[in-house]
């Protein structure tokens, strides 16, 4: 049996795919201190495809 946490489960992000949750933050249009976008870090990405996968 899996425990589902209720405010997880109603996360915009809830059920997304990796892409999916990268469009969803280049919308906040975040940039680093050289105006690097969120979506260009490798470390970002590498981290949404983790949690993406982790939840499939």
């Amino acid at each position: 049996m899996k425990q589902v946490d209720e405010s997880i489960d109603k996360s915009p992000l809830s059920g997304k795919s990796a892409k999916e949750i990268i469009e969803h933050f280049k919308s906040y249009n975040f940039v680093d201190d050289h105006g690097h976008r969120l979506d260009m870090c490798l470390d970002f990405t590498d981290l949404v495809e983790m949690a993406a996968n982790v939840s499939e």
